[in-house]
């Protein structure tokens, strides 16, 4: 099955589907539920391939913004005790 054109549906309704504040898990979860109404037919391959794809397409976009994650200076082996 050519998944391309679901795909594609899905980034263009993406803005009415995904709320413009949420997060890219939230994201993957809203584009899964969308899969799961309009096409219940797909096999669970198919529909993670298929948010996998919308979702890079997304960050792609710049849909998401910046997220941060971790300690900003954790890499960071020359900090010094400010003493």
């Amino acid at each position: 099955m050519n998944l391309a054109p679901i795909i594609a549906d899905l980034i263009d309704r993406s803005e009415d589907l995904i709320p413009a504040d949420t997060d890219r898990i939230a994201a993957r979860t809203l584009v899964l539920e969308e899969l799961l109404l309009e096409y219940p037919d797909l096999d669970a391959h198919q529909r993670s391939q298929i948010v996998l794809s919308v979702v890079a397409q997304l960050i792609a976009d710049d849909r998401f913004g910046w997220e941060f994650c971790g300690d900003i200076s954790a890499d960071d082996t020359a900090l010094v005790d400010a003493d």
